[in-house]
């Protein structure tokens, strides 16, 4: 590979996705979280791509890859498999694999379901329980209200940085209009995006396990408890839920890191 930055079609199944290859050597694999779009991943890809192959995709029924079969019944061990189904596909496993929010809980079933693609999981704020009044509020909503409220939402209180959550574009933020309307009748209205993993589940490869220290302790102190229960040590880093966008050197080297180490033990 050249390391030059190409966006890709690629069928699998029945589903057209759209991913974006960089960089060459050990592969590392960005999953998108529930706005399902893998823009907010370009400074992130773009520094990791100097050392590793870095994989990338919109998820499906999100932006530019295609709606998956039973969208309706749609689950995150459903995606996983898809995932997964696309790295054999494109011969890019072992992999080690980052994704925060939604994106964790697809990492995390990528570990449990098909760990011989896993080389290592990295995770930042996984969502473990049913939502909260906000999200809950949101399921009520007609699709304009929905779209206006996550702008703001995402914007202004799930990232420490909204000139860097603007900077993203145009062309990435219309595509979001459609992707939280999607998101909230597809993940949050049946509460699709939760699943329980137990312990054994959890222990089949290493997983680095952050959550954002910006954030209110109450937020994700659910991780805190989950990964203690399985035994995973966990730690803060210095932003809120989407690290990739507000601090895209800072969720790199941390990657990097991971990724780096999992390779030394991997040889």
């Amino acid at each position: 590979m050249t390391g030059v930055e190409v966006g890709f079609r690629h069928r699998v199944d029945s589903i057209d996705w759209y991913y974006e290859l960089r960089g060459e050597g050990p592969v590392v694999v960005l999953i998108p979280s529930g706005e399902g779009d893998c823009g907010s991943f370009e400074k992130a890809a773009t520094i990791l791509s100097g050392e590793f192959t870095v994989l990338t995709f919109d998820m499906p029924g999100f932006s530019r890859t295609s709606d998956p079969p039973n969208f309706v019944d749609y689950s995150l061990t459903q995606a996983a498999g898809e995932i997964a189904a696309l790295v054999r596909s494109l011969g890019l496993s072992p992999a080690t694999f980052y994704g925060c929010s939604s994106g964790g809980v697809v990492a995390l079933c990528l570990t449990s379901d098909h760990s011989e693609l896993v080389r290592e999981v990295v995770v930042h704020e996984v969502p473990l329980s049913p939502p909260g009044e906000w999200l809950s509020r949101l399921t009520m909503l007609d699709d304009d209200q929905i779209i206006r409220a996550c702008q703001d939402r995402f914007r202004n209180q799930m990232n420490e940085n909204a000139e860097a959550w603007d900077a993203l574009g145009k062309a990435y933020h219309r595509r979001l209009e459609r992707n939280y309307v999607t998101w909230v009748h597809h993940y949050i209205q049946q509460n699709r995006y939760l699943r329980t993993f137990t312990t054994e589940e959890l222990q089949r490869r290493s997983i680095i396990w952050t959550i954002g220290g910006l954030n209110p302790v109450e937020a994700f102190f659910d991780n805190v408890v989950m990964a203690h229960t399985a035994g995973i040590p966990i730690g803060l880093l210095r932003c809120r839920h989407f690290p990739q966008v507000s601090v895209p050197e800072v969720i790199a080297a941390h990657i990097g890191k991971a990724a780096r180490e999992a390779n030394i033990l991997h040889k």
